[in-house]
Formats: structure tokens, sequence, C-alpha cells
């Protein structure tokens, strides 16, 4: 069975967060608030047993970022696995609402997701 950690960045006013991302994957959130200032957390390439996605999106207030992020969550086939029927809940990339820029995401939430411990290796705190 799956399982995922979710890391996420979210503005509660003024400020601004962009996505840096490399080959599909995001790489690095860079961003600037006023009590944080200029910041930019990079996150590392995981190992081949472990599975990144990432959502980009606006959510109207900080107590909506969960509903933003089960909304957006789709199903996506396990990668190495020899049954292609086993699936994993995972965040699609870029949700933003329509007709809204994405230089308006107040939000970005990265994805890890793996099976039999494989994040063990991966988690550095």
């Amino acid at each position: 069975m799956p399982v995922s950690l979710f890391v996420y960045m979210a503005l509660d006013g003024d400020g601004q967060l962009m996505a840096e991302t490399v080959n599909d994957r995001l790489s690095a959130v860079i961003g600037r608030s006023q009590s944080l200032g200029d910041f930019r957390l990079v996150f590392p390439k995981p190992p081949a047993k472990v599975w990144y996605n990432y959502l980009i999106s606006y959510a109207p207030r900080l107590d909506k970022i969960q509903e933003t992020v089960l909304q957006a969550l789709r199903l996506f086939p396990i990668k190495n696995k020899s049954s292609s029927s086993e699936h994993y809940a995972g965040l699609p990339g870029k949700a933003m609402p329509e007709g809204m820029s994405e230089s308006r995401a107040n939000l970005i939430v990265y994805q890890v997701s793996c099976t039999n411990g494989t994040l063990d290796s991966y988690i550095v705190i």
C-alpha cells in the first residue's frame, strides 16, 4: 500500500510563490513574504523507488488548503510494478482556478510517495 508525505507552502496575504520545475519534477520553490523575506526551498531528486507529484494552485483562504488539495488528487499507476492495476492518489501538477494566472498561486504542495518503507532513506530532518 502506498504511503505519501505532503509538504506544503502557502501564503497568507502578501508575497509570492513560484515553482521551479525540471523535467516535470518540482525541484524548488522560490518565494518572498513579509515575514520571511526572500527564500528558496530545494527538493532533491528522489530515489528510483519513490514517486513525486506536486500541485501549484490557489486557495482562497488558509482554511481551504485541505479542500483544495483533496479536490486536486487524481489516480496514477504505481511505477515499477508488474501489475498495472495498482494506483495511488497523487497531485496533478498545475490546478489553478479557471481564468487565474499561475503568477497568483498561493499554494504549492510537494508529494513524495512510495511502498515498503522506501521513504526512510529519503527523508532527512
